[in-house]
């Protein structure tokens, strides 16, 4: 985990940074990996109580499909995604993703449509897992749907995944089309 963490780094994926790893062979533990502390972020708990922000769900879901767009195109099946396996820092007013856990990750040069496909159903059933759980507590804000909500991260990432990988022809007299296509990223809230 530790060398897919740092690999991902190197890939521009938002990840927490790998430090070290305390072996535990000799008490017969397992090994731990050390990562240093992302300033400032908040677990996904935090950010469903929080009612400051009226579309801070809103932020919390743009922020979690970007990161599995960008964990996707840098060929990563994460096998695992989910909001307690992330965490979430303000940035200008958004949220950013940065992923905690890749122990169930993979590396491959790219990802296949089927692997794609698999870890965003795995995604969507840990995102719904997690916020039943969080209205089994108490804890989960009134009108939002579990269901509809782990729904709208796969939507999400769709219509991104969509505009960052379609092959789109431009002419050289059509120069504002590079333009627009920057502004629909934009409004997808990718920083491109």
């Amino acid at each position: 985990e530790f060398a897919l963490l740092r690999t991902l780094a190197e890939r521009t994926v938002p990840v927490v940074e790998a430090t070290g790893i305390v072996d535990g062979r000799t008490g017969g533990l397992d090994a731990i990996l050390v990562t240093r502390h992302l300033d400032f972020s908040l677990p996904y708990r935090t950010l469903f109580r929080s009612s400051g922000d009226p579309h801070l769900r809103d932020h919390l879901l743009d922020a979690l499909a970007q990161l599995l767009v960008r964990a996707h195109l840098a060929g990563f099946f994460w096998g695992d995604c989910s909001l307690s396996n992330t965490l979430f820092r303000r940035d200008a007013g958004a949220l950013s993703a940065y992923l905690v856990d890749a122990e169930t990750g993979e590396m491959h040069p790219t990802l296949t449509e089927g692997q794609r496909t698999h870890d965003l159903l795995v995604a969507r059933e840990n995102l719904t897992g997690e916020l039943f759980d969080l209205g089994a507590a108490g804890e989960l804000p009134h009108g939002i749907d579990p269901v509809d909500t782990g729904t709208a991260v796969l939507q999400r990432y769709a219509r991104l995944w969509e505009e960052l990988t379609r092959e789109e022809l431009i002419r050289p007299d059509e120069r504002h089309r590079i333009q627009e296509r920057l502004e629909r990223l934009h409004e997808l809230g990718f920083d491109t």
